[in-house]
């Protein structure tokens, strides 16, 4: 797992191997018209008539990272978010690990810290790593631009 010093430090006490795993989500693959593969976590999501205006690999990639987002503000204090988002983040690396083993993904968990009125929150997304393009460059992490963020990537054995 690669993470800012943010998220670094609030993962310092939690022993990520006790998390509780379950199925919050469901995550489908889906074969476009031209036989290209995509997953999705909504079964009623559809790109199977997405239009390829930048490269194949590109618009699919973009298509799973806008898609496939999980958001979560079930308090005002940030460790039950992070809680209740690691559990999440872990059951999806676990459902990816064991359904799509041939295919790597980077799954990534963001968070955002209270701002002016505004309750923290967390963002779960991921998306397949396709011929080595990332979304989140992982070498400069720490320019992301949540508080605090959490990449796994999935499946790179």
């Amino acid at each position: 797992m690669i993470s800012n010093k943010k998220m670094k430090e609030l993962l310092s006490d939690i022993d990520l191997s006790n998390i509780e795993l379950k199925n919050y989500y469901s995550v489908f693959e889906r074969v476009r018209s031209n036989n290209e593969k995509y997953w999705i976590i909504s079964n009623e999501t559809d790109c199977s008539m997405c239009s390829a205006v930048v490269s194949k690999e590109i618009n699919l990639t973009n298509f799973e990272w806008h898609n496939n987002e999980i958001y979560i503000a079930n308090s005002i204090d940030i460790k039950q978010i992070l809680n209740l988002s690691l559990k999440m983040f872990m059951s999806l690396k676990k459902l990816l690990e064991e359904n799509y083993p041939y295919q790597i993904f980077d799954l990534v968990l963001s968070l955002s810290y209270s701002k002016d009125n505004t309750p923290p929150s967390a963002d779960i997304r991921f998306y397949a790593v396709r011929d080595g393009f990332r979304i989140i460059d992982i070498e400069n992490i720490e320019n992301y631009k949540s508080d605090a963020v959490l990449i796994e990537t999935v499946n790179n054995n």
